[in-house]
């Protein structure tokens, strides 16, 4: 029996969502594994189109009171018209993240292959290609090594030679200069608005022969082949064409067996500090069947409880190598896409679905790849300070639903449900009091208390007294739903969305914890304290549900993907059953009537319901919806898809909140006490799981079979700086425990 982590099948992939990711944060490729041409899609986190512009609209401020007083005399119609065109980005879009092009590789050999495999080897981030082709055993292995910086082709034939041609090409023939050399080719883009990059791939053969030939790259009779592949880009380097040749040449002097060798210790040290088992060692046998044949035999009704420790993992592995080291956060897509136009721009989409892709950062024992979110977010802080001042008069910084590769902050799109929310940042700044949490860094919270603080000084210009004196936020929506008034009438605008306020709660209580970990004056404390008081309170509407706005308006969808107002369950902690037991039985109600008209019909949507229902403590509710993510919104490569047009594209998000709420139902830490098992199907009534990471730097290490725990640690983690607490509270087995740690 294999008892590796894996992804493998036994054909080549035919189209890109059929493909093998890999990735080094900066750098990822798409494999295909080919035996007579092979396809590797090419990504470079920095490739974007268009420059940095100014987007601000410049008639916002001079409008916004109007617009204020138009929400406030319900005249919604109205102010939605005015908003669109005062408050609206100009130009109203943002920058789109790009393909970097295709590496076509065409082997010439007219023998027939057999016993072929193709695999994603998850504890060694090894993508490969293995097959007999006449009397030759032929394999290829594919690393994004992260120590060289760049990307490596090894091919190695056990008996023979073989020979192949080179060519790279983008959509579109988007290319501005060929470049061949002895035993290289390339392309330079310099001429498009965009940012300027090149694309490098050289050969280095242990016998035969390697030479060029117009725009192709041609090898013969070799036994053994290292193509070395690196993107470079004027984001990174003002002079990228010789940073990218540096690399290369850096690569070339390593040579395959020493990248090999680092790329696999590093997987084994950093990834491999988190390990899954679901089911019994019967499960394990599943692991000789293909990939593809395992999720078709789930939509069929076979159990397979190995196969979601697996797309677990596939979600840790997906974050760390599409967010490592300097680089971008991870987009929509992760770092991978074969488009110049994608769904959405696979932008940063900040009203939850770039916040969702760093869920499972923490807990998931990968606190390293919430960096590159933490510099972004920098960035945005820095940007979101003008966009503050010159649209609303304030304070402070604000971004709104979405952003691009130059931070920008002003509202994207023509659209109303999502364009005027000025919660983006906010929610992305939620983040630094939860990696505190679970690091007890106290530089990084230092050193990242700015955002904090520029986000509380925006809210305290912005907020403005409703009819009962609270302080709410306006204009606002809750993202992406429209309501209906009692006169029929629609819109999405409003006064303090319920979101908003959950929001707030969150950041505010952040923000006098990091002034209280810090030594801040209490007049700091006190600024976070004086909104918190005036905050409307979460309220109940007439189903018995979370009210989504500050009336009891009816949804237009009432089944609409996004869940809001739940924000507060989970990712935030301000509703619960320990403090507000009447708020999580509304909140219940609320998930309820989502699901009841049609709820969770996208990836990502389906992946905050199964947090949701770890949260509601519902084991059986959080299989049947992690098997509706697999069976409906899971590409045979076991990436997400999501609903677009008459098909459905790759969107990056569901892997990564499906792997987070996974651990949600393993275990929940708030506060100094966690709870084990707490929403644990009974389909996975038999497993194990070590290096599980809870809030206080601790780390969790458990066994558990018939739905009852049979040994458990917690422990501190080596690097964990947190010391203050000696003692913790388990609930284990339905008993209170008191541990030293």
């Amino acid at each position: 029996m294999d008892d590796r982590m894996r992804l493998w099948y036994e054909k080549p992939a035919t189209k890109w969502e059929e493909a093998l990711p890999v990735g080094n944060g900066r750098l990822g490729a798409m494999i295909c594994g080919g035996t007579k041409t092979e396809t590797i899609y090419l990504n470079a986190d920095s490739i974007w189109s268009g420059r940095s512009v100014n987007r601000i609209n410049k008639d916002a401020l001079k409008y916004l009171g109007q617009i204020r007083k138009l929400i406030r005399e319900g005249k919604i119609p109205e102010a939605e018209k005015l908003s669109l065109m005062a408050l609206s980005g100009t130009p109203n879009s943002e920058r789109s993240y790009q393909t970097a092009g295709e590496l076509n590789i065409y082997f010439e050999s007219d023998e027939k292959t057999s016993d072929y495999k193709r695999e994603l080897d998850l504890d060694e981030g090894v993508a490969s290609v293995c097959y007999a082709s006449g009397n030759r055993r032929i394999r290829r292995d594919f690393v994004a090594s992260y120590d060289s910086a760049v990307m490596a082709y090894h091919m190695k034939a056990d008996a023979g030679t073989m020979s192949f041609t080179c060519r790279l090409s983008r959509p579109n023939n988007r290319i501005d200069e060929i470049v061949a050399g002895e035993n290289e080719i390339g392309f330079n883009v310099s001429s498009t608005t965009g940012i300027p990059f090149f694309v490098r791939v050289a050969a280095e053969v242990s016998d035969g022969k390697v030479c060029t030939i117009g725009e192709h790259l041609i090898v013969e009779n070799s036994s053994e082949v290292t193509l070395f592949i690196d993107i470079s880009s004027a984001f990174y380097d003002e002079d990228y064409i010789a940073a990218g040749k540096e690399r290369i040449e850096r690569a070339r002097s390593l040579g395959w067996d020493n990248i090999l060798k680092k790329h696999m210790e590093e997987f084994d040290q950093k990834f491999g500090k988190l390990k899954l088992s679901l089911g019994d060692k019967k499960a394990l046998e599943k692991r000789n069947i293909p990939t593809d044949i395992r999720l078709s035999d789930l939509k069929k009704g076979k159990k397979d409880p190995d196969l979601f420790a697996l797309y677990f993992q596939y979600g840790r592995y997906l974050l760390f190598s599409s967010s490592r080291g300097k680089c971008l956060p991870a987009n929509l897509q992760g770092i991978w896409n074969n488009s110049l136009t994608p769904p959405w721009d696979s932008k940063y989409t900040i009203n939850i679905n770039a916040e969702m892709n760093y869920w499972i950062a923490e807990s998931g024992n990968l606190s390293e790849c919430h960096m590159p979110f933490f510099t972004f977010l920098k960035r945005v802080c820095e940007n979101g300070k003008k966009t503050a001042k010159e649209m609303y008069g304030c304070r402070g910084s604000v971004a709104h639903h979405n952003s691009d590769i130059y931070a920008d902050t002003a509202p994207q799109d023509h659209y109303i449900p999502a364009s005027f929310w000025v919660m983006g940042e906010a929610w992305m700044a939620t983040h630094i009091w939860e990696h505190y949490l679970y690091t007890g860094d106290k530089d990084f919270l230092s050193d990242n208390f700015e955002v904090l603080d520029e986000c509380l000084s925006f809210f305290e210009d912005f907020l403005i007294e409703n009819d009962e004196g609270l302080l709410v936020t306006s204009p606002s929506v809750s993202p992406e739903n429209v309501y209906i008034m009692k006169n029929g009438t629609r819109g999405c605008l409003c006064e303090g969305a319920t979101m908003d306020i959950e929001i707030l709660t969150e950041l505010l209580n952040g923000y006098i914890g990091a002034c209280e970990v810090l030594g801040k004056d209490d007049k700091e404390i006190e600024r976070a304290k004086k909104i918190l008081k005036r905050l409307p309170e979460i309220r109940i509407g007439k189903h018995g549900q979370i009210k989504e706005w500050m009336e009891d308006y009816d949804e237009q969808e009432p089944g609409h993907r996004h869940i809001s107002h739940l924000y507060g369950v989970y990712p935030g902690s301000s509703i619960n059953y320990e403090k507000t037991p009447r708020l999580m039985e509304a909140a219940r109600v609320t998930l309820e009537r989502r699901l009841a008209n049609g709820g969770g019909h996208t990836g990502w949507s389906r992946a905050w319901i199964i947090g949701l229902w770890a949260h509601f403590l519902e084991g059986k509710k959080v299989y049947e919806n992690l098997k509706a993510l697999l069976c409906k919104s899971t590409f045979d490569n076991l990436m997400d898809n999501h609903p677009y047009g008459p098909g459905f594209v790759f969107q990056i998000d569901g892997n990564f909140g499906a792997a987070a709420a996974m651990l949600e139902m393993i275990a929940q830490c708030r506060d100094g006490y966690v709870r084990l098992l707490p929403a644990l199907p009974r389909e996975f009534s038999e497993g194990m799981v070590s290096g599980v990471k809870l809030r206080g730097g601790l780390i969790l290490t458990m066994e558990w079979k018939n739905m009852e725990v049979v040994r458990y640690s917690i422990s501190r983690s080596d690097n964990s700086l947190h010391g203050e607490n000696d003692k913790i509270t388990v609930l284990v087995n339905g008993k209170e425990e008191e541990i030293s740690l």
